[in-house]
């Protein structure tokens, strides 16, 4: 499944191609609380012959400029090798989108991305991924202390670290099985060279408190969207949602704060409700629910919750409401694509 837009709390990456499907044809589309960029990557990637102009707009104009520097390559392995930020780091410079958004834990922009118990196991391989500096760790991990020349990008090595992880977890010799061998069984085992086995599973251990260099995973969203097209059909702002211009023939679509999830500062859903049923073209809103009449539901889909603070919470059901406006600035009686 493709990903779209940067890694961002209350991304709609995974489900804003059922979204779309909901979306009538204009000449403009707006993403008025873009986020992440998610939606508008996708419209502008997969959608670009149904609208002749997009629009993404987030009031942080910090998150705004961390999009535009993706688009513009900044965030390439060619020109930025990405240091190691540190817990300490990261919350003395949470005023930069970069460290904010990619490091933080669920992309909360508040917790740092990594326990204190893994930050070491992280760093350890971040440093010989990125930069090729091997510790004891790191070597005894990988058993090698230099990366082969077929294996010089940086891609190339935190894909070659996760099939590593993977074989680990194939081969290793559950526990359990040691709960059952007696003394002489043991000394068989290490007689038949299978001594090895069970270093590898003080190696697999640490392995798998890795999982995976998360936040160069991360980092290669920033660098994907570098690939985009028709950039110049695109408008980037960061306003408040009441000071963009919305173009004539315009469908707004708007991925508000949702009640009852993350804080994202101050928000007045009455006031919001009251501006969008008010407006003379097709508004639509994302949440969970909006229980005022003025709106109407016309999708909804399940997603894996992110945000809820009930972490028994599994999936949840995403609904897509309309203000009841047509393309043409009429009240419709149906919504039609």
């Amino acid at each position: 499944m493709s990903k779209y837009g940067i890694p961002y709390m209350g991304s709609k990456s995974k489900i804003c191609a059922s979204l779309a499907l909901n979306f009538p044809k204009a000449d403009h589309f707006y993403d008025l609380f873009g986020g992440g960029f998610s939606m508008s990557h996708y419209m502008l990637k997969n959608k670009s012959a149904r609208y002749k102009q997009f629009h993404y707009n987030e009031i942080k104009a910090d998150v705004t400029t961390l999009v535009t520097k993706a688009i513009n390559g900044d965030y390439n392995y060619n020109v930025f090798q990405p240091e190691w930020i540190s817990r300490e780091k990261f919350f003395k410079n949470l005023d930069d989108p970069y460290i904010r958004c990619l490091w933080s834990f669920g992309n909360n922009q508040k917790g740092y991305l990594f326990g204190s118990d893994i930050e070491p196991y992280q760093r350890s391989m971040h440093q010989a991924v990125v930069f090729d500096e091997f510790d004891s760790l790191a070597s005894e991990v990988l058993r090698f202390d230099k990366w082969p020349l077929k294996i010089s990008k940086i891609k190339q090595r935190r894909i070659y670290l996760r099939q590593l992880i993977e074989h680990y977890r194939k081969t290793k010799i559950p526990k359990i099985l040691y709960q059952f061998l007696n003394e002489k069984q043991l000394e068989q085992l290490q007689q038949l060279k299978q001594l090895q086995q069970l270093e590898r599973l003080e190696q697999l251990q640490q392995l798998q408190r890795l999982k995976q260099l998360l936040q160069l995973q991360q980092l290669e969203r920033l660098q994907q969207l570098e690939q985009l097209q028709q950039l110049q059909r695109l408008d980037i702002t960061a306003l408040d949602y009441r000071k963009v211009e919305i173009e004539k023939n315009s469908i707004v679509y708007c991925d508000i704060p949702y009640k009852g999830t993350a804080d994202y500062g101050a928000f007045s859903h009455t006031d919001f409700f009251d501006w969008a049923s008010s407006r003379d073209f097709p508004v639509f809103i994302s949440e969970y629910n909006i229980d005022d009449n003025r709106f109407q539901k016309v999708y909804q889909v399940s997603k894996r919750s992110m945000l809820s603070p009930d972490k028994s919470v599994g999936d949840k059901t995403e609904k897509l409401y309309w203000n009841g406006v047509s393309i043409t600035g009429e009240k419709a009686i149906k919504h039609e694509l």
